[in-house]
């Protein structure tokens, strides 16, 4: 396996994510290494429709399949595809950046999954925008 590094590139994302630390993520790898490998648990960092940031204790290396499962307050939600395009190592954790695999290419777009991680990403935009009206 390639060794994780943290990218240095300029920051390439289309919408801004929202911080979501109570959105529960499992991942597993998607090809003929998911026999040998289990579903993992993941602490998510922050998402929009197109993306996420997430920890976890698993290895994987950029490039890698994986699909998602989603479960929080309003929200179950399986088998999302999405491909790891960063990740780095602090400890014994691992920070990978995804981008989910629907937006990558017309002949991936679903709209069930768009619509379903809008949902999931106006959710906690919501939360975000209550605590800071709160605050001031």
């Amino acid at each position: 396996m390639m060794d994780c590094s943290i990218s240095h590139f300029k920051d390439r994302r289309i919408k801004s994510r929202h911080a979501a630390p109570c959105l529960g993520v499992t991942l597993r790898a998607v090809g003929l290494m998911s026999v040998f490998k289990r579903p993992t648990d993941a602490r998510c960092i922050d998402i929009n429709r197109y993306g996420m940031a997430l920890e976890s204790c698993a290895r994987f290396k950029s490039g890698d399949r994986v699909i998602l499962d989603f479960r929080g307050k309003y929200i179950c939600q399986s088998n999302i595809e999405a491909i790891i395009t960063s990740c780095s190592r602090s400890g014994g954790v691992y920070r990978y950046g995804l981008t989910f695999a629907y937006c990558l290419s017309n002949k991936s777009y679903s709209r069930e999954i768009d619509n379903a991680l809008s949902r999931i990403e106006s959710l906690y935009n919501s939360q975000y925008q209550g605590k800071t009206s709160r605050a001031s």
